[in-house]
């Protein structure tokens, strides 16, 4: 078996429970007191938090759904757009909140057992994915107390939903709130996309990656911040009824823009998927037109693919977002190792995942979620003087660069399998080793080398063959040091490669 990557360690029963949230920095000309326009997901309340910023909601206006709400109608996941003002980067004044969900309709074609961490599900023709680890599970009104989680959800079930579309319009959920069980046909149904066909003469339109319901428009308001009308190539929102139980066919009441409301000048922050990339500075977030050439990147080798998660922050010039910071939020980085010094700084600790290798320093944000499976809570408010060295941690977050991943998640546990997991920026077969998050790891001839799909390569020249360096996504596992592990440098037993 192989030598272990971690030194072992003696697990600390001291608690760390904290939720709450701020932001990496902010480039965004609004702050000093100027007006922002901040569109994501709620992430916290005691306020509102929306893209690592604490709103202070005291004086807000909330909308829901363009009915007039109040702040206990928000709940986490909910994908927001916030006007307001900055005080500074992690601090700011909402002057209004509105939300409006993305998609609402009946569940149908669940994905069954058995499933990972996400299963797959159509509303409304559109391809959906939930997430066992980062989709919130809700039920309100007459509803409420009612069972319903990731392995509950069903066919039939009536859920409103919030998240982003990705290159091939599948909707990425954070969040799904079960609003009746089963799904009534008097019942309101929303969907926003791109429309992809159109027939002028029946007044109908398909959407893009929703081809199977058609939209018919015949009856529906045209709403005016449609300024081309209903037209090929325009990203709407169409709101209606279903003509039977299969919704293969929604009458609409009314039919708008489905783009976050944005004017020239604002100052905006952006959360939401990468697609239709020209190129490294030309791209577009939730159908918003973004040129990221001027604009700082968090990290700075960040490389902007299809798909990857980011928060875009900037200005909006002749309704381009014109950005002046890009920032990774895909949390596809994860490490679970023991802590070598817990107290570093005032918002970091360092983890040393191999011995003889540079220390990795995981910062905190107010944002980071912390919990400890141990619950015995010391001083919730502090999380460094939570951590001791040897306490094992899994963390997940995002690379930001010289030797740092900014956390959104940490959790103290039971000593387990020591992995890194980032993009492979060195290694081949003579040097023996890949390098990853600035570390290099040993493999040797028990390493098994995997595919996305987990199945193994033959050797590791297929595995080198198969990714490339400074873009590939993997995970390195060694699973010795659940064992206890060892004072030696450690030799990888698993190198895989990830999904982004």
């Amino acid at each position: 078996m192989n030598k272990s990557i971690l030194n072992s360690a003696v697990m600390a029963a001291i608690a760390i429970s904290i939720t709450a949230c701020s932001s990496g920095g902010s480039d965004v000309a609004g702050i000093g007191g100027s007006g922002i326009t901040s569109s994501g997901t709620i992430t916290g309340f005691g306020s509102v938090y929306v893209n690592g910023v604490k709103y202070d909601t005291s004086s807000s206006t909330i909308t829901i759904d363009d009915n007039p709400g109040i702040e206990s109608d928000l709940a986490v996941g909910m994908r927001v757009t916030v006007n307001g003002t900055l005080i500074d980067d992690s601090n700011g004044t909402a002057t209004s909140i509105s939300f409006n969900d993305d998609l609402e309709g009946p569940v149908s074609n669940i994905q069954p057992l058995p499933y990972d961490t996400t299963r797959t599900m159509t509303v409304l023709g559109r391809q959906v994915v939930i997430d066992s680890t980062t989709t919130s599970f809700d039920v309100t009104g007459i509803l409420a107390g009612t069972p319903f989680d990731f392995d509950l959800i069903a066919n039939t079930d009536h859920v409103e939903i919030s998240g982003f579309l990705d290159s091939n319009n599948v909707m990425k959920v954070t969040r799904v709130e079960l609003k009746a069980q089963p799904f009534d046909i008097n019942s309101v149904v929303e969907i926003k996309g791109t429309i992809e066909t159109l027939n002028t003469t029946l007044e109908t339109f398909n959407l893009e990656g929703a081809a199977s319901t058609t939209i018919s428009y015949a009856g529906a308001t045209i709403d005016n911040n449609l300024p081309g009308g209903v037209a090929i190539g325009a990203f709407v929102e169409a709101k209606g009824l279903c003509t039977d139980a299969s919704c293969a066919t929604v009458n609409a009441s009314k039919v708008e823009s489905g783009l976050d409301d944005f004017s020239d000048n604002d100052d905006v922050e952006v959360e939401g998927i990468i697609t239709d990339l020209t190129d490294q500075n030309i791209f577009e977030v939730n159908g918003i037109p973004v040129d990221a050439s001027g604009a700082n990147r968090i990290p700075a080798s960040l490389n902007l693919v299809e798909d990857k998660e980011v928060e875009v922050e900037g200005t909006i010039v002749n309704g381009t977002l014109i950005a002046s910071k890009v920032k990774d939020e895909s949390e596809d980085t994860k490490i679970a190792a023991t802590v070598s010094n817990p107290s570093f700084s005032a918002d970091s600790f360092q983890v040393t995942p191999v011995d003889g290798q540079p220390p990795i320093t995981i910062k905190i944000e107010k944002s980071t979620e912390v919990e400890d499976e141990f619950d015995i809570i010391t001083n919730p408010d502090n999380v460094i003087i939570n951590l001791s060295t040897g306490d094992y941690v899994s963390v997940e977050g995002y690379d930001g660069g010289s030797g740092t991943v900014i956390a959104s998640e940490i959790k103290r546990e039971a000593q387990d399998d020591v992995i890194m997991q980032g993009i492979i920026t060195a290694g081949t077969t003579l040097a023996g080793s890949v390098t990853v998050l600035g570390v290099t790891i040993p493999f040797d001839g028990d390493t098994e080398f995997e595919n996305e799909n987990d199945v193994p390569f033959p050797d590791a020249d297929a595995f080198f063959n198969a990714i490339q360096l400074g873009t590939t996504l993997v995970k390195v596992k060694d699973k010795e040091a659940g064992a206890g592990g060892s004072n030696l440098v450690g030799i990888a037993d698993e190198i895989e490669i990830e999904l982004p």
